[in-house]
C-alpha cells in the first residue's frame, strides 16, 4: 500500500486491497481482507490523504465459538509535509502528520496506518450477532440452534439460597403469585 505523492499535481485517487492477519483473542490469528479508497489533494508543498476503509475480518464469535465474517469500516487522514518540519495548529494532532525531510522523497507506505485503524475500530468481544445465545455450560451444544436438553441448565446450585430469597420477595410484594 505504497502512494507515491510524486505524481499528484493537485488531486490524485487510489485504491488498494490487501490481505494481512490480526491477533485475535485467544492467541492466534484472524484473516483480514482491506480496500482502501483514498483521495489525495496537493495545496503547495502539504498533501492532504483522506481515505475509506472497509475490512472483513474472518473470526470467531467469543460466545457461540462459529466462525463470521466481522465487517470494520473507518476513515483516516493524514497530512504530508514536504521540507522542513513546521508548527502545527493548536487543533492537529501530530500523529496525523507526516513530514518528508528532503524534497525528493514521496513514497510512503500506508499500510502501518491503516492496520492501526481497523485495529483501534475493532471490539473487545467479536458476536455474530447481538443476541447470541452461546454454548451451554454443561453440554456444550449451540443454544442458537435452540435448547440442549440436557438439563443441567438451572444455574449454578451455589446460588439457591439467593434465588430462594429473591422469591420470597417477589411473592410478598405480588400477593397474586402466592396464591399460585
Amino acid at each position: 500500500m505504497e502512494l507515491d505523492l510524486g505524481h499528484v499535481e493537485d488531486r490524485e485517487s487510489f485504491s488498494f486491497k490487501e490481505g494481512f492477519t490480526l491477533p485475535s483473542h485467544d492467541g492466534g490469528e484472524n484473516e483480514c481482507r482491506a480496500t482502501v479508497v483514498a483521495d489525495v489533494t496537493r495545496a503547495g508543498s502539504r498533501y492532504l490523504l483522506e481515505a475509506k476503509i472497509g475490512c472483513d475480518l474472518r473470526t470467531e464469535c467469543s460466545r457461540c465459538m462459529n466462525l463470521f465474517d466481522y465487517k470494520v469500516n473507518t476513515d483516516l487522514k493524514i497530512v504530508f509535509q514536504r521540507g522542513e518540519k513546521v508548527d502545527l495548529p493548536d487543533e492537529e494532532d501530530e500523529n496525523d502528520f507526516v513530514f518528508f525531510p528532503q524534497a525528493d522523497t514521496f513514497l510512503y507506505d500506508i499500510f502501518p496506518r491503516v492496520r492501526e485503524a481497523i485495529l483501534l475500530e475493532l471490539p473487545i468481544k467479536y458476536l455474530c450477532r447481538e443476541d447470541c445465545a452461546g454454548l451451554c455450560a454443561a453440554c456444550g451444544a449451540d443454544l442458537n440452534s435452540g435448547e440442549c436438553g440436557c438439563g443441567k441448565n438451572e444455574g449454578d446450585p451455589r446460588w439457591a439460597v439467593l434465588n430462594s430469597l429473591r422469591e420470597e420477595t417477589e411473592n410478598r410484594k405480588d400477593p397474586q403469585k402466592r396464591e399460585e
